[in-house]
């Protein structure tokens, strides 16, 4: 008997290229890097369809000219449409992105007119973020099956009336990071005067409170642990950051907490970064624009990092790997911190850190349950 070839899956995606960080294409290629048995093909730059250090098995097409920095313009998605329409259609097609109005009609119009030409695969839809309101969120949805990064954003699709479809709840993930080497964690330390203890807070200023509560924490938390260092690791996404930074920064030199924080913006190395710290501060309450569980703290769990988050939302995906704090609650946010700023407690949260991630949030295991997805929605056909 022949052996069956492997379904042939179309990625469709902002383009799979440096840099990496942005978490829905970052998804991607980990997702398609660890496929076993599903045969992936991403949307890519020419540049790196030229020299792409993704798998060999991972078919690279260079349909975009460019990587953009977060949202592609729409010359970008012109030609992706263009592929989407006159390329090979492979067997199943994997969109990834945040459901907007204008992705998700230039989607379905794709679909439509390949099915009109005879393509007859499944179309696979991840909410690579949760939309800004969930209301009118079905009316985004086209997948035969959607899957949705945490449990949290299932329960919200499902209560705006998103029913047409199967939704399954599949994690999001990271490759975990390579060990810094000890001189470049000091290196780092000495050259942005990381003194004592540090937490770092990795999240947004202009969407959330996260970085307000922060602040309003320290005093309570010096007063506790008086050789602490407070880190701000925002990557400004928007104008708006810059003018929530400096409102921050004032409020720190009014509380005349100044000498013991320090403001990085983006870094280069976050996991030396993540290596430098004693725990991630991440009360976040809204993750608009950022996958369910960001990036950086599956790395932090990766790394045994100890994590603080906010409760009530996707963060609750962390489990009892994270301390979780009501958002917006200051006090306890300093009590969690200094919790596990004791060595013993910070190392038992270390290890479940890093024993949540290699169950839930490898590649690997999402990978697999990729490959099993495929295999379901194939098997069924197309809705």
């Amino acid at each position: 008997m022949p052996a069956v070839p492997p379904p042939r899956v179309l990625f469709v995606s902002k383009p799979v290229a440096p840099p990496w960080h942005d978490g829905s294409k970052n998804l991607v290629r980990d997702v398609a890097s660890y496929l076993e048995r599903a045969s992936p093909t991403v949307m890519s730059t020419e540049a790196f369809a030229r020299a792409s250090s993704l798998p060999a098995r991972v078919r690279v097409e260079p349909v975009y000219r460019a990587s953009s920095r977060f949202s592609p313009p729409f010359a970008a998605n012109a030609r992706v449409l263009a592929r989407l329409l006159r390329g090979d259609p492979l067997d199943l097609w994997h969109f990834v992105f945040a459901p907007n109005a204008a992705s998700s009609g230039a989607a379905l119009a794709a679909i439509r007119a390949r099915r009109m030409m005879g393509f007859r695969g499944p179309v696979v839809q991840t909410v690579a973020s949760a939309p800004r309101t969930f209301e009118g969120v079905s009316r985004l949805l086209f997948g035969d099956h959607v899957v949705a990064l945490s449990e949290w954003t299932r329960r919200r699709l499902v209560a705006a009336g998103a029913t047409r479809a199967p939704i399954h709840v599949i994690p999001p993930c990271a490759a975990a990071p390579v060990e810094p080497a000890d001189e470049v964690v000091h290196a780092l330390r000495a050259r942005h005067d990381l003194r004592g203890r540090v937490v770092v807070y990795p999240g947004d200023y202009e969407f959330s409170q996260g970085a307000r509560t922060v602040v309003a924490a320290l005093p309570r938390l010096l007063g506790q642990v008086p050789d602490l260092t407070a880190v701000f690791a925002c990557r400004a996404k928007t104008p708006r950051a810059a003018v929530a930074e400096a409102a921050l920064q004032r409020e720190v030199e009014r509380l005349g907490l100044a000498p013991r924080v320090r403001y990085l913006g983006e870094v280069p190395d976050m996991p030396a970064l993540l290596r430098a710290a004693a725990v991630v501060a991440f009360p976040v309450d809204d993750l608009y624009g950022k996958v369910d569980v960001p990036l950086v703290l599956i790395e932090a769990l990766a790394l045994g990092v100890p994590v603080v988050a906010a409760s009530g939302g996707p963060l609750a995906e962390l489990g009892a790997a994270a301390s979780m704090v009501p958002p917006g609650a200051p006090d306890r946010l300093a009590a969690a911190i200094a919790a596990l700023l004791e060595p013993s407690a910070g190392g038992q949260a270390g290890r479940a850190g890093r024993a949540l991630y290699a169950e839930r949030f490898s590649p690997a295991v999402v990978a697999r349950a990729h490959d099993a997805l495929y295999e379901r929605a194939l098997g069924e056909g197309p809705g």
